[in-house]
């Protein structure tokens, strides 16, 4: 049986802006100039991510005959009672996911890797943007993998 370096892993996924505005237009407060297509979109983008790693991971258990253990965990929900026994955390989303997962762990004593779950494109590096806030895709430059990578 392989043993594992990091084999308790504790994966911390961002909730996007779709999902919180679903909720508020679920209370009727959602603000009504929303581009809901291009933020439905973003969405299935980040849980297609999301889904892929979690799919990779238990690939590895199964290889490793249950020596591989991971909890997922919402970003807003992450604390420290999370961390006991966490051999690596892996942030999916953005830099903003990494840099929240990087507050809890105590002077770097515990491996971040961040996923990035929606990449700018080619595309979208060549549209200009004058709003300071975009549901666009994430640059990601605190993010060393995407999902693809991930698998390899």
């Amino acid at each position: 049986m392989a043993t594992l370096r990091y084999n308790k892993l504790v994966l911390v996924v961002k909730q996007t802006a779709y999902e919180e505005y679903s909720a508020l237009k679920l209370r009727g407060k959602a603000p009504r100039a929303l581009r809901w297509g291009r933020l439905e979109s973003r969405y299935k983008s980040h849980q297609s991510c999301v889904s892929s790693v979690v799919d990779t991971l238990k690939k590895i258990r199964n290889k490793t005959m249950g020596n591989l253990e991971f909890d997922v965990v919402n970003r807003v929900d992450f604390d420290r009672q999370h961390l006991k026994d966490c051999k690596m955390v892996i942030a999916v989303g953005g830099d903003g996911t990494v840099l929240s997962s990087s507050h809890l762990i105590d002077y770097g004593t515990i491996p971040l890797l961040g996923i990035n779950s929606d990449p700018s494109t080619e595309s979208d590096l060549k549209s200009v943007t004058t709003k300071q806030s975009d549901e666009r895709r994430s640059h990601g430059a605190l993010c060393m993998l995407t999902s693809e990578d991930f698998k390899e």
